[in-house]
């Protein structure tokens, strides 16, 4: 086991956090490009409270609306240059996951705003480095992501529709406001969405990292068992702030390094998921209860004894002295988890088409599988591979 173990970002976590903003993005600059999505931090009345907070600790501000679920290149590009232009010398994100992501790529674009894609990892030989960021401040308002605590962005161009990576340890936020309260207003479909991309998050690693890693697993487990324990509480109790809490920190964690330092691993469910959610332009956390219980299906028999082991130790299967036996009751139980959050899905919950698969599975070869004709896992996909866990998702019944 080797690794580097950094995330710099200052975290104030807890109820009440909120009202700190301004004295803290003080700390920062003079004037920071404050970014939101779509309106829900405005009806909320969350961007009043951070514009008040703004100006009485003497931070001047530009706001930016309008990012998308799935942050658009180039809306990240013309909010960059709205930044140029009011000489912001920081970036508030107030949002969700979006927001953060399109965020880090505003804080980069800002210094090259004409060549922002070549810095997303989108299948090119090469990746141009961020080489300057301004600095970041973010406040989250769900529990989804982790970009809180992470150096990576998923940005969409929207002309393309790809979906890829943009990671640079300048993107790391300085400051994170972590204040569960501000995740009550969020609906049911939205938290369960964000509950389940974090059980995703660490559940690649599980899967696909370095199994000689006890602690590390161990330590994923302990996250599995809170997500979904206390989310499926949440679920029939959107206002308590303490379960809110609980899944909160569980998100913020994920991404943030240290459950899976040493483990490494692919991440090819998230993979998958980009392709659809920049062609059909559905709901992240969704797209992966779609895929994640079909990849593990179709990959298990190749390992069978990491998604035993989810199964017993965090599905709470009784052993019965067969892992690939003992593997597939883990996903069964998964499914059971998904359809008491409403999230056991098909294809026609999203209205996709079976018949654009074919060219959804070579986007994904093209941007993630490296020149090599094959996405990373316990299981490498081949092209094939990808359109048949594709093709699994038109049926409930694929267990077959």
């Amino acid at each position: 086991m080797k690794f580097k173990f950094h995330n710099p970002t200052e975290v104030h976590f807890g109820p009440g956090e909120f009202e700190r903003t301004g004295e803290l993005a003080a700390r920062l600059g003079s004037k920071c490009l404050l970014v939101i999505g779509q309106g829900s931090v405005e009806r909320h009345g969350y961007l009043k409270r951070a514009e008040d907070m703004l100006a009485d600790a003497g931070v001047s501000y530009a706001v930016f609306r309008g990012i998308e679920p799935n942050p658009h290149l180039e809306t990240c590009v013309e909010a960059a240059r709205k930044a140029i232009g009011e000489k912001c010398d920081f970036i508030l994100a107030l949002g969700g996951g979006s927001v953060m992501d399109a965020s880090k790529a505003i804080a980069a674009g800002y210094y090259d705003p004409d060549n922002l894609w070549d810095y997303v990892s989108h299948g090119q030989e090469t990746v141009m480095p961020v080489k300057q960021a301004l600095p970041l401040m973010v406040v989250p308002t769900l529990a989804a992501t982790g970009s809180e605590m992470d150096a990576g962005a998923v940005i969409t161009r929207w002309e393309t529709r790809e979906k890829c990576v943009l990671g640079s340890p300048l993107l790391f936020p300085q400051i994170a406001v972590i204040d569960p309260a501000l995740t009550v207003s969020v609906p049911l479909d939205y938290t369960m969405d964000g509950v389940f991309d974090i059980a995703v998050h660490v559940m690649e690693s599980y899967f696909n990292g370095d199994q000689d890693t006890p602690l590390q697993a161990r330590l994923i487990e302990g996250c599995l068992l809170t997500v979904f324990a206390e989310g499926k509480k949440l679920h029939g109790d959107l206002e308590n702030v303490k379960l809110r809490e609980n899944v909160q920190w569980p998100s913020s964690l994920a991404l943030s390094g240290l459950f899976t330092a040493g483990r490494g691993g692919n991440y090819p469910v998230h993979q998958m998921e980009h392709i659809l959610s920049a062609r059909w332009d559905i709901s992240h956390g969704r797209g992966l209860a779609l895929i994640m219980p079909r990849w593990m299906w179709y990959v298990l028999p190749t390992d069978p004894v990491p998604f035993a082991s989810f199964a017993v130790n965090v599905m709470k299967v009784t052993p019965g002295g067969n892992n690939l036996r003992d593997a597939q009751a883990g996903v069964r139980e998964l499914c059971l988890w998904l359809e008491s959050a409403g999230l056991f899905l098909t294809l026609d919950d999203f209205g996709i088409p079976v018949g654009e698969l074919g060219a959804a599975a070579g986007d994904c070869m093209r941007l993630y599988g490296h020149g090599k004709g094959v996405i990373g896992g316990v299981k490498p996909l081949s092209l094939e591979d990808v359109h048949a866990i594709y093709l699994m998702c038109k049926t409930p019944d694929f267990m077959r």
